[in-house]
């Protein structure tokens, strides 16, 4: 998982390029102050619906639980909860 203020080349590391869409999800976050994050995100690639379908260009709304600092405590001792 990366996390980057846009999807330029040099937003990621050098030699990524092709293999970007092979295993990459990229989400486009948004904000209505320029800070604050909102729910609202646009699935650019990576992504498939209950058909398989890609969705690509696609705008959904993030799970509370979706958020970088519960990630990575998920893979740190702590499992998400998807009740709360």
């Amino acid at each position: 998982m990366g996390i980057t203020h846009n999807a330029t080349n040099e937003s990621f590391p050098d030699g990524t390029a092709s293999a970007r869409k092979s295993g990459t999800v990229l989400l486009e976050k948004f904000s209505a102050n320029g800070e604050t994050p909102l729910k609202r995100v646009v699935v650019r690639y990576g992504l498939v619906d209950e058909q398989g379908n890609n969705l690509d260009d696609v705008e959904k709304t993030l799970p509370d639980w979706f958020h970088p600092e519960k990630i990575y405590q998920h893979f740190n001792g702590k499992p998400l909860s998807f009740e709360d």
